[in-house]
Protein backbone atom coordinates (compact mmCIF):
# COMPACT_ATOMS: atom_id res chain seq x y z
CA UNK A 1 0.00 0.00 0.00
CA UNK A 2 2.70 2.38 0.93
CA UNK A 3 5.04 4.20 -1.43
CA UNK A 4 8.48 4.91 -1.16
CA UNK A 5 10.17 7.36 1.39
CA UNK A 6 11.47 9.07 -1.76
CA UNK A 7 7.95 9.74 -3.36
CA UNK A 8 6.50 10.66 0.07
CA UNK A 9 9.13 13.18 0.24
CA UNK A 10 8.74 14.79 -3.28
CA UNK A 11 5.38 15.00 -2.82
CA UNK A 12 5.42 17.12 0.71
CA UNK A 13 7.83 19.32 -0.71
CA UNK A 14 5.25 20.28 -3.09
CA UNK A 15 2.39 21.23 -0.48
CA UNK A 16 1.32 24.41 0.55
CA UNK A 17 -1.59 23.99 2.33
CA UNK A 18 -3.10 21.37 4.18
CA UNK A 19 -6.53 20.23 4.07
CA UNK A 20 -7.58 18.76 7.60
CA UNK A 21 -10.98 16.79 7.77
CA UNK A 22 -12.23 13.87 9.58
CA UNK A 23 -13.21 10.95 7.79
CA UNK A 24 -17.17 11.95 7.54
CA UNK A 25 -16.57 15.21 6.32
CA UNK A 26 -15.49 16.13 2.81
CA UNK A 27 -12.41 17.12 1.91
CA UNK A 28 -10.42 18.44 -1.13
CA UNK A 29 -7.42 18.16 -3.20
CA UNK A 30 -4.26 19.61 -3.41
CA UNK A 31 -2.83 19.86 -6.97
CA UNK A 32 0.97 19.81 -7.57
CA UNK A 33 2.61 21.27 -10.36
CA UNK A 34 2.43 18.56 -13.64
CA UNK A 35 5.89 19.10 -14.68
CA UNK A 36 6.81 18.36 -11.53
CA UNK A 37 5.08 15.26 -10.58
CA UNK A 38 2.05 14.61 -12.28
CA UNK A 39 0.26 13.69 -9.30
CA UNK A 40 -3.06 14.79 -6.66
CA UNK A 41 -2.10 14.77 -3.37
CA UNK A 42 -4.21 15.52 -0.64
CA UNK A 43 -3.61 15.44 3.18
CA UNK A 44 -6.00 14.30 5.40
CA UNK A 45 -6.31 14.40 9.46
CA UNK A 46 -8.66 11.52 10.66
CA UNK A 47 -10.06 11.65 14.23
CA UNK A 48 -12.97 9.23 14.17
CA UNK A 49 -10.55 5.94 14.89
CA UNK A 50 -12.26 4.03 18.15
CA UNK A 51 -9.90 3.91 21.01
CA UNK A 52 -10.64 0.79 23.79
CA UNK A 53 -9.26 1.51 27.25
CA UNK A 54 -8.59 -1.11 29.74
CA UNK A 55 -7.21 -1.24 32.65
CA UNK A 56 -4.37 -4.43 33.81
CA UNK A 57 -2.12 -5.20 36.65
CA UNK A 58 1.43 -6.26 36.56
CA UNK A 59 1.83 -9.59 39.40
CA UNK A 60 4.75 -7.52 40.60
CA UNK A 61 7.10 -4.54 40.27
CA UNK A 62 10.62 -3.96 41.31
CA UNK A 63 10.92 -1.94 44.53
CA UNK A 64 14.58 -2.75 45.85
CA UNK A 65 16.25 -0.45 42.95
CA UNK A 66 14.42 2.51 44.00
CA UNK A 67 16.57 4.68 45.79
CA UNK A 68 13.72 5.25 48.15
CA UNK A 69 12.01 3.62 51.31
CA UNK A 70 8.11 4.59 50.94
CA UNK A 71 5.98 4.01 54.38
CA UNK A 72 2.54 5.62 54.41
CA UNK A 73 -0.97 4.86 54.31
CA UNK A 74 -4.23 6.38 53.11
CA UNK A 75 -7.70 6.24 51.43
CA UNK A 76 -8.32 7.21 47.83
CA UNK A 77 -11.67 7.02 45.95
CA UNK A 78 -10.65 6.05 42.80
CA UNK A 79 -7.79 3.11 44.09
CA UNK A 80 -8.91 2.27 48.17
CA UNK A 81 -6.61 2.22 50.90
CA UNK A 82 -3.12 2.31 50.09
CA UNK A 83 -0.33 1.03 52.18
CA UNK A 84 3.39 1.19 52.17
CA UNK A 85 5.49 -0.21 54.50
CA UNK A 86 9.77 -0.48 53.73
CA UNK A 87 12.03 -3.57 54.96
CA UNK A 88 15.46 -3.29 55.74
CA UNK A 89 18.52 -4.86 56.86
CA UNK A 90 21.80 -2.95 57.89
CA UNK A 91 25.35 -3.19 58.38
CA UNK A 92 28.30 -1.50 59.73
CA UNK A 93 31.32 -0.22 57.76
CA UNK A 94 33.58 -2.26 60.53
CA UNK A 95 32.73 -4.13 63.33
CA UNK A 96 34.66 -2.64 66.04
CA UNK A 97 34.61 -0.76 68.89
CA UNK A 98 36.69 0.32 71.91
CA UNK A 99 36.72 -1.90 74.72
CA UNK A 100 35.47 0.59 77.06
CA UNK A 101 33.05 2.08 75.09
CA UNK A 102 29.41 2.44 76.90
CA UNK A 103 26.48 2.68 74.99
CA UNK A 104 24.12 5.72 75.85
CA UNK A 105 21.67 5.68 73.05
CA UNK A 106 20.31 4.52 70.05
CA UNK A 107 18.12 5.67 67.32
CA UNK A 108 16.90 4.97 64.04
CA UNK A 109 17.46 8.16 61.61
CA UNK A 110 15.23 7.89 58.56
CA UNK A 111 16.13 11.23 56.12
CA UNK A 112 13.72 12.58 54.35
CA UNK A 113 13.93 12.85 50.16
CA UNK A 114 11.25 15.24 49.94
CA UNK A 115 9.03 12.88 47.84
CA UNK A 116 5.26 12.43 48.90
CA UNK A 117 1.42 11.87 48.67
CA UNK A 118 -1.89 12.61 49.87
CA UNK A 119 -2.06 14.77 52.73
CA UNK A 120 0.96 15.51 54.73
CA UNK A 121 -1.16 17.72 57.47
CA UNK A 122 -2.39 14.22 58.95
CA UNK A 123 -0.57 12.73 61.83
CA UNK A 124 1.27 9.42 60.73
CA UNK A 125 2.69 6.81 62.62
CA UNK A 126 5.41 4.63 62.47
CA UNK A 127 5.83 1.00 63.57
CA UNK A 128 9.92 -0.07 63.73
CA UNK A 129 9.63 -4.03 63.63
CA UNK A 130 12.31 -6.60 64.20
CA UNK A 131 11.93 -9.10 61.27
CA UNK A 132 11.93 -13.29 62.03
CA UNK A 133 13.95 -14.33 59.00
CA UNK A 134 16.19 -13.08 56.69
CA UNK A 135 15.02 -11.22 53.85
CA UNK A 136 15.56 -13.63 50.85
CA UNK A 137 15.21 -13.99 46.98
CA UNK A 138 15.42 -16.32 43.89
CA UNK A 139 16.44 -13.62 41.19
CA UNK A 140 18.46 -10.87 43.79
CA UNK A 141 15.63 -8.46 42.99
CA UNK A 142 12.15 -7.99 45.74
CA UNK A 143 8.98 -6.91 44.42
CA UNK A 144 6.03 -4.51 45.91
CA UNK A 145 4.35 -8.32 46.51
CA UNK A 146 7.51 -9.47 48.85
CA UNK A 147 6.45 -9.53 52.63
CA UNK A 148 9.48 -11.16 55.29
CA UNK A 149 8.09 -12.10 58.50
CA UNK A 150 8.27 -9.70 61.51
CA UNK A 151 7.71 -9.91 65.00
CA UNK A 152 3.68 -9.04 65.72
CA UNK A 153 4.87 -6.44 68.56
CA UNK A 154 7.08 -3.30 67.86
CA UNK A 155 10.06 -2.19 69.32
CA UNK A 156 8.86 1.16 68.54
CA UNK A 157 5.87 3.07 68.30
CA UNK A 158 6.31 6.79 67.02
CA UNK A 159 3.74 9.28 65.58
CA UNK A 160 4.94 12.28 63.68
CA UNK A 161 3.92 15.26 61.76
CA UNK A 162 5.27 14.75 58.31
CA UNK A 163 7.60 17.32 57.48
CA UNK A 164 9.67 15.64 54.08
CA UNK A 165 10.92 19.18 53.08
CA UNK A 166 12.95 18.87 56.01
CA UNK A 167 16.14 16.62 57.31
CA UNK A 168 15.16 13.98 59.08
CA UNK A 169 12.79 11.43 60.72
CA UNK A 170 14.37 10.76 63.98
CA UNK A 171 13.09 7.41 65.86
CA UNK A 172 14.37 6.30 69.35
CA UNK A 173 14.81 2.79 69.88
CA UNK A 174 15.29 0.68 73.32
CA UNK A 175 18.37 0.74 75.00
CA UNK A 176 18.20 -3.17 75.47
CA UNK A 177 17.46 -3.56 71.91
CA UNK A 178 20.78 -1.62 70.78
CA UNK A 179 22.87 -2.84 74.14
CA UNK A 180 22.80 -6.07 72.90
CA UNK A 181 24.26 -5.19 69.46
CA UNK A 182 26.61 -2.63 70.37
CA UNK A 183 28.19 -4.66 72.97
CA UNK A 184 28.17 -7.57 70.76
CA UNK A 185 30.61 -5.80 68.12
CA UNK A 186 32.36 -4.59 71.14
CA UNK A 187 33.28 -7.65 72.35
CA UNK A 188 33.84 -9.32 69.60
CA UNK A 189 30.48 -11.66 69.28
CA UNK A 190 29.49 -9.97 66.34
CA UNK A 191 32.20 -9.82 63.71
CA UNK A 192 30.66 -10.13 60.11
CA UNK A 193 27.74 -10.03 58.70
CA UNK A 194 26.59 -13.21 59.45
CA UNK A 195 26.87 -13.35 62.83
CA UNK A 196 24.80 -9.71 62.78
CA UNK A 197 22.07 -11.50 61.14
CA UNK A 198 21.82 -13.97 64.02
CA UNK A 199 21.17 -11.20 66.12
CA UNK A 200 19.45 -9.06 64.02
CA UNK A 201 17.92 -10.45 60.87
CA UNK A 202 16.52 -6.65 59.91
CA UNK A 203 13.77 -3.96 60.21
CA UNK A 204 10.62 -3.57 59.00
CA UNK A 205 9.13 0.19 59.07
CA UNK A 206 4.98 -0.08 59.05
CA UNK A 207 2.26 2.35 59.06
CA UNK A 208 -0.67 2.27 61.56
CA UNK A 209 -3.58 0.16 59.76
CA UNK A 210 -5.59 3.36 61.12
CA UNK A 211 -3.44 6.04 59.39
CA UNK A 212 -5.48 7.92 56.87
CA UNK A 213 -2.65 10.41 55.61
CA UNK A 214 0.29 10.37 53.09
CA UNK A 215 2.86 8.17 51.81
CA UNK A 216 6.08 9.73 52.66
CA UNK A 217 9.82 9.00 50.97
CA UNK A 218 12.95 8.61 52.65
CA UNK A 219 16.05 7.98 50.77
CA UNK A 220 18.04 5.02 51.44
CA UNK A 221 21.62 6.42 50.60
CA UNK A 222 24.35 5.65 53.83
CA UNK A 223 25.01 9.69 54.68
CA UNK A 224 21.10 10.11 55.64
CA UNK A 225 19.16 6.93 56.30
CA UNK A 226 21.32 4.69 58.98
CA UNK A 227 20.76 2.85 62.53
CA UNK A 228 23.41 5.59 64.52
CA UNK A 229 24.78 4.40 68.00
CA UNK A 230 25.65 6.87 70.44
CA UNK A 231 28.36 5.94 73.01
CA UNK A 232 30.93 7.65 75.16
CA UNK A 233 34.58 6.17 76.31
CA UNK A 234 34.88 6.96 80.20
CA UNK A 235 38.09 6.78 80.66
CA UNK A 236 39.08 9.50 78.52
CA UNK A 237 40.64 12.52 80.54
CA UNK A 238 37.35 14.26 78.03
CA UNK A 239 33.85 12.38 77.91
CA UNK A 240 33.33 13.04 73.68
CA UNK A 241 30.20 11.41 72.39
CA UNK A 242 30.61 9.04 69.76
CA UNK A 243 28.56 7.44 67.02
CA UNK A 244 28.48 4.10 65.40
CA UNK A 245 26.60 4.00 62.58
CA UNK A 246 24.57 0.63 60.38
CA UNK A 247 23.91 1.79 57.41
CA UNK A 248 21.35 -0.03 54.98
CA UNK A 249 22.32 -2.50 52.86
CA UNK A 250 19.01 -4.80 51.22
CA UNK A 251 15.70 -2.94 51.27
CA UNK A 252 12.40 -3.46 49.21
CA UNK A 253 8.95 -1.39 49.75
CA UNK A 254 6.17 -3.92 49.68
CA UNK A 255 3.03 -1.82 48.43
CA UNK A 256 -0.64 -3.28 48.62
CA UNK A 257 -4.05 -1.36 47.89
CA UNK A 258 -7.00 -2.87 49.15
CA UNK A 259 -9.71 -2.01 46.23
CA UNK A 260 -12.93 -3.92 48.08
CA UNK A 261 -16.22 -2.31 46.55
CA UNK A 262 -14.37 -0.84 43.46
CA UNK A 263 -14.59 -1.47 40.05
CA UNK A 264 -10.71 -3.16 40.63
CA UNK A 265 -11.67 -5.38 42.42
CA UNK A 266 -12.69 -7.40 39.17
CA UNK A 267 -9.05 -7.36 38.57
CA UNK A 268 -8.26 -10.80 39.52
CA UNK A 269 -4.97 -11.57 37.33
CA UNK A 270 -2.27 -9.98 35.09
CA UNK A 271 -4.34 -11.40 31.81
CA UNK A 272 -7.43 -9.66 32.84
CA UNK A 273 -8.37 -6.41 31.29
CA UNK A 274 -10.68 -4.41 33.06
CA UNK A 275 -12.54 -2.12 30.12
CA UNK A 276 -13.17 1.10 31.05
CA UNK A 277 -17.13 0.87 29.79
CA UNK A 278 -16.91 -1.16 33.35
CA UNK A 279 -15.53 0.90 35.13
CA UNK A 280 -17.52 4.40 34.53
CA UNK A 281 -15.60 5.38 31.55
CA UNK A 282 -12.66 5.62 33.35
CA UNK A 283 -9.28 3.30 33.32
CA UNK A 284 -6.53 3.73 35.84
CA UNK A 285 -3.09 4.06 36.43
CA UNK A 286 -0.84 4.04 39.74
CA UNK A 287 2.90 3.64 40.13
CA UNK A 288 3.74 0.95 42.80
CA UNK A 289 0.55 -0.71 42.96
CA UNK A 290 1.13 -1.91 39.48
CA UNK A 291 -2.05 -0.56 37.62
CA UNK A 292 -2.07 0.26 34.37
CA UNK A 293 -4.22 1.51 31.18
CA UNK A 294 -4.21 -0.60 28.48
CA UNK A 295 -4.73 1.16 25.25
CA UNK A 296 -5.85 -0.31 21.65
CA UNK A 297 -6.85 0.91 18.34
CA UNK A 298 -9.32 -1.82 17.31
CA UNK A 299 -10.26 -0.14 13.90
CA UNK A 300 -7.07 1.52 12.66
CA UNK A 301 -7.26 -0.88 9.74
CA UNK A 302 -10.45 1.08 8.95
CA UNK A 303 -7.56 3.01 7.14
CA UNK A 304 -7.68 0.60 4.26
CA UNK A 305 -11.16 1.91 2.89
CA UNK A 306 -9.97 5.26 2.03
CA UNK A 307 -9.53 3.21 -1.24
CA UNK A 308 -6.35 5.07 -2.45
CA UNK A 309 -2.34 4.96 -1.58
CA UNK A 310 -0.87 7.03 0.96
CA UNK A 311 1.57 7.57 4.08
CA UNK A 312 1.00 8.51 7.06
CA UNK A 313 2.87 11.66 8.20
CA UNK A 314 2.10 12.26 11.68
CA UNK A 315 -0.11 9.67 13.98
CA UNK A 316 -0.74 11.43 17.49
CA UNK A 317 -2.66 9.85 20.57
CA UNK A 318 -4.57 12.42 23.17
CA UNK A 319 -5.72 11.14 25.84
CA UNK A 320 -7.52 12.97 28.56
CA UNK A 321 -6.90 12.50 32.57
CA UNK A 322 -10.15 12.81 34.79
CA UNK A 323 -9.76 16.35 36.37
CA UNK A 324 -11.53 15.67 39.51
CA UNK A 325 -9.29 12.53 40.38
CA UNK A 326 -6.14 15.25 40.73
CA UNK A 327 -4.95 17.95 42.71
CA UNK A 328 -2.24 19.55 44.45
CA UNK A 329 -1.77 16.96 46.98
CA UNK A 330 -1.79 13.78 44.14
CA UNK A 331 -0.54 16.20 41.21
CA UNK A 332 -0.56 14.63 37.71
CA UNK A 333 2.74 13.12 36.41
CA UNK A 334 3.49 15.72 33.26
CA UNK A 335 5.91 13.07 31.75
CA UNK A 336 5.15 9.43 30.51
CA UNK A 337 7.03 6.50 29.07
CA UNK A 338 5.48 4.19 25.95
CA UNK A 339 5.62 0.83 26.19
CA UNK A 340 3.73 -2.05 24.51
CA UNK A 341 2.74 -5.13 25.93
CA UNK A 342 1.79 -8.50 24.67
CA UNK A 343 -1.53 -10.07 24.37
CA UNK A 344 -1.01 -11.82 28.03
CA UNK A 345 -0.20 -8.37 29.46
CA UNK A 346 3.32 -9.34 29.48
CA UNK A 347 6.15 -6.31 29.43
CA UNK A 348 7.68 -6.51 25.64
CA UNK A 349 9.31 -3.09 24.99
CA UNK A 350 9.92 0.57 25.57
CA UNK A 351 9.28 2.49 22.19
CA UNK A 352 11.94 5.03 20.56
CA UNK A 353 12.39 6.70 17.90
CA UNK A 354 15.57 7.95 16.30
CA UNK A 355 16.39 10.09 18.83
CA UNK A 356 15.14 9.19 21.91
CA UNK A 357 12.63 7.10 23.81
CA UNK A 358 8.99 8.32 23.10
CA UNK A 359 7.32 10.33 26.16
CA UNK A 360 4.00 11.60 26.59
CA UNK A 361 3.31 14.52 27.99
CA UNK A 362 0.85 17.17 29.05
CA UNK A 363 -0.68 20.12 27.21
CA UNK A 364 -2.93 22.61 27.66
CA UNK A 365 -6.06 21.92 25.72
CA UNK A 366 -8.19 24.53 27.09
CA UNK A 367 -7.18 27.34 29.19
CA UNK A 368 -10.16 28.85 30.48
CA UNK A 369 -10.52 25.44 31.82
CA UNK A 370 -7.31 24.53 33.03
CA UNK A 371 -7.37 21.53 31.36
CA UNK A 372 -4.90 19.15 29.70
CA UNK A 373 -4.51 15.98 27.57
CA UNK A 374 -1.51 13.99 27.55
CA UNK A 375 -0.14 14.00 24.09
CA UNK A 376 1.45 10.82 22.97
CA UNK A 377 3.40 10.32 19.42
CA UNK A 378 2.28 7.31 18.32
CA UNK A 379 3.41 7.03 14.53
CA UNK A 380 5.73 4.12 15.01
CA UNK A 381 3.16 1.95 16.66
CA UNK A 382 0.94 2.57 14.18
CA UNK A 383 3.11 1.71 10.91
CA UNK A 384 3.71 -1.65 13.13
CA UNK A 385 -0.31 -2.65 12.96
CA UNK A 386 -0.75 -1.39 9.79
CA UNK A 387 1.93 -3.53 8.70
CA UNK A 388 2.25 -6.94 10.62
CA UNK A 389 1.76 -10.17 9.39
CA UNK A 390 0.23 -12.06 11.51
CA UNK A 391 -1.60 -9.79 13.28
CA UNK A 392 -1.05 -9.20 17.13
CA UNK A 393 -2.75 -8.08 20.16
CA UNK A 394 -0.31 -6.25 21.51
CA UNK A 395 -1.46 -2.39 23.15
CA UNK A 396 0.01 -0.03 24.40
CA UNK A 397 0.82 1.28 28.05
CA UNK A 398 2.12 4.59 29.25
CA UNK A 399 3.90 4.59 33.02
CA UNK A 400 6.10 7.04 35.01
CA UNK A 401 9.85 7.41 34.89
CA UNK A 402 9.34 6.73 38.63
CA UNK A 403 6.64 3.56 38.23
CA UNK A 404 8.35 1.85 41.09
CA UNK A 405 9.54 4.43 43.56
CA UNK A 406 6.42 6.59 43.93
CA UNK A 407 2.42 5.71 44.54
CA UNK A 408 1.22 8.75 42.42
CA UNK A 409 -1.99 7.97 40.19
CA UNK A 410 -3.04 8.92 36.86
CA UNK A 411 -7.14 8.74 36.08
CA UNK A 412 -7.92 8.34 32.35
CA UNK A 413 -11.23 9.32 30.67
CA UNK A 414 -12.30 7.67 27.62
CA UNK A 415 -13.66 8.66 24.65
CA UNK A 416 -17.01 8.69 25.57
CA UNK A 417 -16.23 10.99 29.12
CA UNK A 418 -14.22 12.83 27.80
CA UNK A 419 -15.08 16.46 27.01
CA UNK A 420 -11.80 17.12 24.46
CA UNK A 421 -12.54 13.67 23.32
CA UNK A 422 -9.70 11.54 24.18
CA UNK A 423 -8.77 10.34 20.60
CA UNK A 424 -6.05 9.14 17.87
CA UNK A 425 -5.53 11.81 15.32
CA UNK A 426 -3.48 10.71 11.70
CA UNK A 427 -2.33 12.87 9.47
CA UNK A 428 -2.47 10.58 6.21
CA UNK A 429 -1.13 11.82 2.76
CA UNK A 430 -3.25 10.47 0.08
CA UNK A 431 -1.89 10.73 -3.98
CA UNK A 432 -2.85 9.14 -6.79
Amino acid sequence: MLKSFLKLLTAITVLIVIISCSTDTEYESLVAGEDFTGTDIRVLSIDTFSLKLSTMKFDSITTSTSGRLLVGQYQDDDMGVIHTSAYVQVSPSAYYLDNEAILDSVGLVLGYDTYYYNDTTQVATVNIHKLTNKMTSDDLYFYNTTETAYEATPLVTKTYLPTPNKDSLYVTLPYDFGEDLFNGIRDNIITDQESLYQQLKGLTIQPSTDDNGSVIGFSTDINTSYLRFYYTIPDELETDEYTYDMTINTYYNHIESDVTGLPLEAIVDQEYNLTSSESGNISYNQAGTGYVTRIEFPSIKDLYNLGAEGTILDATLFIEPNFASHSDIQPLSETLLLYTIDQNNDLASQISNSVDVVTATTTNVDSEFNQVAFTVPVIDFIDQKLNESPVTKDALILIPTDYNSTINKIIFNDSQRSNFKTKLVITYAVYE
